[in-house]
């Protein structure tokens, strides 16, 4: 019997046993041994702590942002599976009693993924010892049976969601045997840590994937009501539970940028009844840090639920060491188990030097593991290889946002390569800025650095969209800017328009969020006395065209949104969409090829600086003038 045979029989037989109400010891435990008898005690329980590792298997580079760096990322490259479980082996050394969880979104934003649909993900962490995850929106990237497979056939850790009600599966539909989702995914799993038992339970992300709200849906799931998921499995585990964790990937969309300050966590949403049974809530999907955690009241005595974040694509491992103070009666509030002290470590994965070797050294084995999906990757695709130089000069780079908080030059260089790519040719184009994950840093631009970019496998998609739609989707864009500090959430290009975080949106005066003046058309804030575009000056109408209500439009989205993800429900609706199958990334790609080359410019990112045509060839040169930001969304308050 394999391994992932016998977990799955062992949380079956977990599940079978809570249902008829009596004490589950473990999923994993498979031999009875006497238990020590903790009552009183003060017992130190140490979690480790993962999310949205997205395929960073491999150390990669990129520029840590102002948050990474407050948290200690120092030295290129960072991530990779088999670090991070060398600081999971430490952990587990230095600490009696361990569970290592994950909040998701293991699959999908590197390579790997690629071309290994999710097994180099299940295998690696199954080997680094990874104790139990939620499901992430990610892991559906590919479709039900993908996940299914890659689950089933080497996942040896529990993935769970509470919060899905598993539709019955056609016969045959995802495997001839009739096994499904259902059969693999359940929704929490008991440990016994040496005494200490803790209920693990799985809150899976509906916020965006859109489709599991409709009956019938390819997935094979419809959503349960959050807190209605939480609460009837709290009030079944608490009793038998000495510490119980909520593992969560909710959240409202991704952005690593975002700090915990910035962000409303859903998981803060759950009313006090429903958090007063639950110790520890360990949350992904938001991309952030919560450093320290956050303490959210849970009962009127003064007890707290803890809630932490630890970053994302495997920058970094959270360490969260608590006292729990054992109880003699779980099922009684006053005399349960509790929580009553923590410390909170984010541990770097970096490559940081201690006297001349690297800190944090690769896990043999799971380097091992790696090899042969390394050397695949580097047959297929050369991530150093260099198409494109960043002219900008020392200390600045081609930005995703722009300090107006209106479109950015990354962003406006994205949508225009949507809207000019060949088969596409739309009148304009709109993407959402979350889509745009990091800049385009001076110097050689590598396909690595296209993949930090666009991590994720977002495609362009053709659609017509009637004026009234547009300004529909131009309205929601303004909202939900609004409520974001008034920071565009979408980029565009041949089309401008005043995004109204605050003013007079409806028809009898009401103030509010909307778009107004929106018109059709490129340098549409052009000053006819200067010749010059003054992004901050007002919409040219001589030079661009009002946008037409009853008019059609060929417009160019990205999949994502298209289906309605980030809310995007106007176009989600619309039935003309196309999808084109070629990636944001690969569409970029070919945009940029097609700007001019360079010439004399010299490289001095490197040492000694050399022409840029000497060292890499015939590339394009990038600078502030192309597409720089030209207040095609100028934010505005009345």
């Amino acid at each position: 019997m394999t391994q992932a045979m016998k977990r799955r029989l062992a949380v079956s037989v977990g599940l079978a046993i809570v249902v008829s109400a009596a004490l589950v010891l473990g999923s994993s435990c498979t031999v009875e041994q006497p238990q020590p008898n903790l009552t009183g005690q003060d017992i130190r329980l140490t979690f480790i702590h993962t999310s949205d590792i997205h395929s960073r298997l491999f150390p990669y580079n990129f520029v840590p942002n102002v948050f990474d760096k407050a948290d200690g990322l120092q030295q290129a490259p960072y991530g990779g599976i088999a670090k991070i479980a060398t600081i999971a082996k430490r952990i587990r050394a230095s600490s009696n009693r361990t569970l290592w969880l994950d909040s998701g979104d293991c699959f999908q934003g590197a390579p790997v993924f690629n071309l290994f649909k999710g097994e180099a993900e299940m295998r690696a962490l199954s080997l680094a010892g990874m104790d139990a995850a939620v499901l992430g929106n990610h892991e559906f990237d590919l479709g039900s049976k993908n996940l299914f497979d890659k689950i089933d056939n080497w996942a040896t850790f529990p993935v769970l969601a509470a919060n899905y009600a598993w539709d019955d599966p056609p016969a045959g539909a995802v495997n001839p045997d009739g096994r499904s989702l259902r059969d693999v995914i359940p929704p929490f799993v008991m440990y016994d840590v040496k005494g200490i038992k803790v209920a693990v339970i799985g809150m899976g992300n509906t916020s965006t994937i859109t489709s599991i709200f409709e009956g019938g849906n390819s997935l094979g799931f419809r959503p349960i009501s959050d807190e209605a998921a939480l609460s009837n499995w709290v009030r079944i585990l608490r009793p038998v539970s000495d510490v119980i964790v909520v593992v969560s990937h909710l959240g409202l969309e991704e952005d690593e940028n975002l700090t915990a300050s910035q962000v409303n966590d859903p998981n803060q949403e759950f009313s006090q009844d429903t958090l007063a049974g639950v110790d520890l809530i360990l949350g992904g999907h938001l991309h952030i840090v919560t450093d320290p955690p956050k303490l959210i009241p849970n009962d009127a005595e003064g007890h707290n639920t803890i809630l932490v974040h630890s970053g994302a694509f495997a920058k970094f491992v959270g360490r969260l060491d608590v006292v729990v103070r054992v109880g003699d009666n779980n099922a009684d509030p006053a005399r349960r188990s509790r929580i009553t002290s923590f410390t909170f470590d984010n541990i770097p994965v970096d490559s940081k030097l201690c006297s001349g070797v690297p800190c944090i050294t690769e896990d043999p084995d799971v380097a091992n593991l790696m090899w042969p999906y390394s050397v695949k990757i580097n047959q297929e695709i050369d991530l150093n290889g260099v198409f494109a130089y960043i002219d900008a000069p020392e200390g600045e780079k081609v930005t995703r946002t722009d300090a107006s908080g209106g479109d950015s030059q990354l962003g406006n260089m994205v949508a225009r390569s949507m809207q000019l790519q060949d088969g596409v040719e739309a009148e304009f184009a709109i993407t959402n800025s979350l889509g745009v994950r990091a800049d385009f840093e001076r110097g050689p631009l590598t396909i690595e650095q296209m993949f930090n970019v666009f991590p994720f496998e977002n495609s362009i998609t053709v659609m017509y969209l009637s004026g009234a739609e547009v300004q529909e989707t131009l309205d929601f864009v303004a909202r939900r800017s609004s409520s974001r500090g008034c920071r565009t959430q979408a980029q565009v290009s041949g089309i401008a328009f005043d995004m109204v975080c605050n003013g007079v949106c409806g028809p009898n005066g009401e103030r509010g969020a909307c778009a107004k003046n929106i018109v059709i058309g490129d340098d549409c804030r052009l000053n006819d006395a200067t010749g010059m575009v003054n992004p901050d000056g007002p919409i040219n109408t001589g030079k661009c065209a009002p946008l037409v209500p009853t008019s059609l439009y060929r417009v160019a989205v990205n999949d994502y949104i298209a289906s309605g993800g980030s809310g995007f429900e106007v176009l989600k609706r619309n039935t003309s969409k196309q999808d084109t199958g070629i990636s944001l990334r690969d569409g970029l790609r070919v945009f940029l090829n097609g700007r001019s080359p360079c010439t004399t410019q010299m490289d001095d990112t490197q040492t000694p600086p050399v022409p840029v045509t000497e060292r890499y060839g015939s590339i394009s040169c990038l600078d502030a003038t192309i597409e720089r930001h030209d207040g095609r969304i100028r934010p505005v308050f009345e």
